[in-house]
């Protein structure tokens, strides 16, 4: 019997991005979904109750931040394991609320494919225990 794929939500606004990171996934093993903002990003978590989120910060409309925050305020979602990524500096990040939402996993864009592989099995280890 096959072990159940972890299933990852991509949240992006750039088209090839989202592709980039879905390809790089599945072929690690993992079962991906991928939105186009944080409508739709709400949406599907709410659908397919994701193992992880893979959260962009900077989206027309519905942000990184407002879609970190809808997420952990939802009842059947807050428990999610989210990792952040951005391109902007950190600082400027921390400025916008990074710290006062708690975000303790993020990446910096431009990602190295191994340490976020590294990054989301470790953080659904911490969610299996």
């Amino acid at each position: 019997m096959s072990e159940k794929k972890a299933k990852l939500l991509i949240v992006d606004d750039e088209g090839d991005i989202r592709r980039l990171l879905q390809m790089r996934l599945e072929l690690a093993g993992f079962e991906c979904l991928t939105a186009k903002d944080g409508i739709e990003a709400m949406e599907l978590a709410r659908l397919h109750k994701p193992d992880l989120v893979i959260l962009d910060l900077v989206m027309p409309g519905k942000d990184g931040l407002q879609t970190y925050k809808e997420l952990k305020e939802h009842p059947d979602l807050e428990a999610i394991p989210i990792i952040v990524y951005t391109a902007q500096n950190p600082e400027i990040v921390s400025q916008k609320g990074f710290e006062a939402l708690e975000i303790v996993d993020f990446v910096l864009k431009p990602f190295d494919s191994k340490a976020l592989i590294y990054l989301i099995e470790r953080s659904l280890k911490k969610e299996i225990k």
